[in-house]
């Protein structure tokens, strides 16, 4: 079998940071550093340069208690953002009005229990002091029911971005069969953003999209977006091949009864210079599987699972942690006992290496990859639900 073939993992579990035994394998080392232990209900993070000081600070929520806060890179001091927010579920950062500093969309008032009322979609206006004033201004921006994810997209090409928002259920959807398509909006930032925002509707079909990517797919600096749901991985590019949204379905999803069928998360990466994607499965599922491309465009994917040992995958990234031109798969667990682990494909035997990065224990909800250091080296940012903390892998290499 090619060398570039993939097999079922070859599990080298190290319970603890990874440490000099990794070096050995090639896989990177890092350093756990505890940002926060006193966050609850942590949910998601992201990375924006807050206080305009040239570095890339992280941005955390929780939904229940809810938090709303910053921490200043480099010594990790938490700010807050907002006090009043509740039912905290995503962020995005963007320089909504134009001033030169970084403000915050905020999804809010989550509940997958009502599919009718909350879904609160605001911006948080920067007040360019961010570490004095701790109580940003809110501007609202729409209400959809069950907003689960928003992102910032160049769905035109134009280099403008539009803000993505993606609820997880449709209106009046409801357990266990959540049936009802979810409406995917993008909205345009207007002139005066204080007020009404355009949308456009970019698919009404999608049932319990629990997963939203940001990518370029075919390279024409038109960012096209991955999702995850009941209906497997699906690509959609907008004003492509002669349509307003072309959507199309790239991998089947685990087949299964509802709503432990079909994708929960989806990330692209690449390996050994063929494009892949990676996906957790069914919806908050065990499965860690890899899709590759058919032989013939317009087919599904081929479906591989490459491990199944834990549950409760709630988040999943594929990035190049050891800088070998590869990209592993970084997979977080927030069902006990907890887990965060990357994958590496080990060329010579076609087999998967599992590394674990959870010393810390941190009940995964949220991940975050970015090189917070400016080493040249991808560093991970975890947020714990159950356990209720903030942790930073510092990546040094290997």
């Amino acid at each position: 079998m090619p060398a570039h073939h993939f097999k079922r993992p070859l599990l080298l579990l190290l319970l603890g940071s990874v440490l000099a035994a990794c070096q050995s394998t090639g896989a990177a080392r890092f350093d756990r550093l505890l940002l926060d232990d006193a966050i609850p209900g942590g949910y998601a993070v992201e990375a924006a340069d807050i206080d305009g000081d040239g570095l890339r600070d992280i941005v955390a929520l929780a939904t229940n208690p809810a938090q709303f806060v910053w921490y200043r890179n480099p010594g990790w001091e938490k700010y807050t953002i907002s006090s009043t927010a509740r039912g905290n579920i995503a962020t995005a950062p963007q320089d909504v009005d134009g001033d030169g500093d970084i403000d915050l969309v905020l999804a809010s008032e989550f509940s997958l229990s009502d599919s009718t009322g909350g879904g609160l979609v605001q911006w948080f206006e920067n007040p360019g002091n961010p570490r004095e004033q701790q109580q940003w201004q809110a501007h609202d921006i729409d209400r959809l029911p069950t907003a689960h994810r928003v992102r910032w997209a160049d769905v035109q090409g134009d280099s403008r971005e539009e803000l993505i928002v993606l609820p997880i259920i449709g209106v009046g959807a409801t357990a266990p069969e959540y049936a009802g398509g979810a409406q995917m909006r993008a909205y345009a930032i207007p002139a005066e953003p204080r007020g009404h925002w355009p949308w456009v509707i970019i698919d009404r079909a999608l049932e319990m999209a629990h997963g939203l990517e940001v990518v370029d797919w075919n390279d024409d600096g038109r960012e096209d977006l991955l999702t995850a749901s009941f209906s497997g991985v699906e690509l959609f590019q907008l004003g492509f091949d002669g349509l307003f949204v072309s959507r199309i379905r790239l991998g089947e999803g685990k087949p299964g009864v509802r709503p432990a069928t079909g994708s929960s998360e989806v990330a692209m990466g690449r390996l050994y210079g063929e494009r892949v994607l990676a996906a957790v499965e069914p919806w908050h599922g065990n499965e860690v599987v890899m899709y590759r491309q058919a032989g013939v465009d317009g087919e599904l994917w081929s479906r591989e699972v490459i491990d199944t040992q834990f549950q409760g995958a709630h988040a999943l990234r594929m990035a190049d942690f050891n800088n070998d031109g590869n990209d592993e798969i970084l997979v977080g667990y927030r069902s006990a006992p907890f887990g965060l682990f990357a994958l590496r494909h080990l060329p010579e035997t076609g087999q998967w290496a599992m590394t674990s990065l959870n010393a810390s224990r941190v009940a995964v909800s949220g991940l975050l990859v970015e090189d917070f250091t400016g080493d040249g080296h991808l560093d991970v940012v975890a947020i714990g639900s159950s356990t209720g903390n903030v942790v930073l892998f510092q990546n040094e290499g290997r």
